[in-house]
């Protein structure tokens, strides 16, 4: 696809602002631009760095919709208003790359590469497969081999690309202590990829070493694949659970329904009250402009680093849990005191009770009382009255859902930060103000009253 070169204007400096002025004149190709932080991420590229030339967004064109349907849904997002309110002119500068990530060179075709191998001088690698019930295999082949031909192709650009690769805090959660830095997996990438064909369980045990779930095993594997393969000018970013956002583009906006964001709606419709965790667990949780901001400020340091002959890979731990701690029961019981957004989908007249127990027996007495009885009474007068029972089969949803996210409410993790601190204290006051993720200021309160908002106004998280 031919891009859309935008010249370069005076007004698109700031003599104020290092980070505005190194994005501008540069394009910038982008992973998972459509997922809820990439949507985040390309909005504030183009409302604050304004001189960007051009941002080239991978798109996959599904059974359902084609490439030119989706970038048309795409850039109809909400997301999107101030950019379109302020200048409209400036959303030309999205050219969709049509592409997959488990394809040869990510399915991008000869003269979109070409473009890119010219043009790009910084590379984000959003993309993933957030799916915790994956193979081995499969998480394997959508999140980690496409990083590493990601890489190969950054190899090949003209400009030499800065690249930032967003993996995530819980990849190395076999550890209770999580530094900035990239761990070993113990065995070599070949010695893994040779053994991904067996799907044997004991053998994919080893290999997560305690982790969970393959998602987070085949995320510290594509860490590892991006410090084998750059000495320099690449960064890795680590955010914790990525909500709604705190300011940019809209206070509290949300896209998707999966996670966090469910569990919350399940409650706040009455639901989901009975949890499985420890109450006094800090539930790390992250705005997504945050992410985005930190993501933006990463490059700009990594290339500082490169013109200083700084080495290695440098890594960011985008977390609140050690600056501006929260547990989970706080969380969710601040959540559900601001239900009255989900209106006449919630079930019950007095605010509920969100209950966290750590004991298990506990637990399912308390969740077979107030879930599954009830639950069971309202499908019994479905019947009765010849409509289609649901509710059990919601529940079972829930449940399932639970039980994947449990675990995160039953162990604690310290996420370290210097890095992510010590670039806060390295920019400059205008920069700290348009790109902040100081997780010290946020407001829990306030903040959680515009994450219910924006997940009711999402979509219905029960089903």
């Amino acid at each position: 696809m031919s891009a859309n070169t935008v010249e370069t204007d005076e007004q698109f400096t700031d003599n104020n602002s290092p980070i505005v002025n190194f994005y501008s004149g540069k394009s910038v190709f982008v992973t998972g631009a459509t997922g809820f932080l990439g949507t985040v991420l390309v909005e504030k590229l183009l409302f604050s760095c304004k001189g960007i030339n051009n941002i080239y967004i991978l798109i996959k064109q599904t059974e359902d919709l084609t490439i030119e349907a989706r970038i048309l849904n795409y850039l109809n997002s909400k997301a999107f208003h101030r950019v379109k309110n302020t200048n409209p002119e400036l959303m030309k500068k999205i050219i969709p790359i049509c592409g997959n990530l488990e394809d040869k060179n990510l399915g991008i075709s000869d003269s979109d590469m070409k473009t890119l191998l010219e043009e790009v001088s910084i590379v984000f690698h959003l993309a993933a497969k957030l799916l915790f019930k994956m193979s081995l295999t499969a998480a394997v082949n959508i999140n980690t081999k496409p990083t590493e031909q990601l890489i190969a192709i950054c190899k090949k650009m003209r400009r030499n690309p800065i690249f930032i690769y967003v993996s995530s805090a819980y990849s190395n959660v076999n550890k209770q202590i999580i530094d900035e830095k990239v761990y070993s997996t113990g065995v070599p990438l070949e010695t893994i990829y040779d053994t991904l064909n067996t799907e044997n369980t004991r053998i994919t045990d080893i290999l997560l070493d305690k982790r969970p779930n393959t998602y987070t095993y085949s995320k510290a594997l594509a860490e590892v694949v991006v410090e084998k393969e750059f000495d320099e000018s690449a960064a890795i970013v680590r955010p914790s659970i990525i909500v709604s956002s705190i300011r940019e583009p809209i206070p509290g906006w949300m896209s998707g329904s999966h996670g966090f964001p469910r569990v919350v709606g399940a409650a706040c419709e009455g639901l989901l009250l009975r949890w499985h965790g420890d109450s006094t667990v800090v539930f790390d949780v992250i705005p997504v402009d945050h992410v985005a901001n930190l993501i933006i400020a990463a490059a700009w340091e990594s290339n500082e680093r490169r013109l200083m002959g700084n080495k290695g890979v440098k890594v960011y731990n985008c977390c609140s849990g050690l600056r501006n701690p929260i547990d989970v029961s706080t969380i969710m019981n601040t959540c559900l005191k601001y239900r009255k957004y989900f209106g006449t989908r919630t079930l019950s007249i007095f605010t509920p009770r969100f209950i966290v127990k750590k004991n298990y027996f506990i637990y399912k007495l308390l969740y077979f009382t107030y879930h599954t009885i009830p639950a069971a009474i309202v499908d019994g007068f479905f019947w009765l009255t010849r409509r289609t029972p649901m509710m059990l089969n919601t529940l079972h949803k829930l449940s399932k859902l639970s039980s994947v996210l449990e675990y995160f409410t039953l162990h604690q993790f310290l996420f370290l930060d210097s890095n992510v601190r010590g670039l806060l204290r390295r920019m400059e006051s205008t920069d700290r103000q348009t790109f902040n993720f100081d997780v010290t200021e946020i407001e829990w309160e306030p903040y959680l009253q515009n994450c219910v908002r924006g997940i009711a106004n999402n979509c219905d998280y029960s089903m």
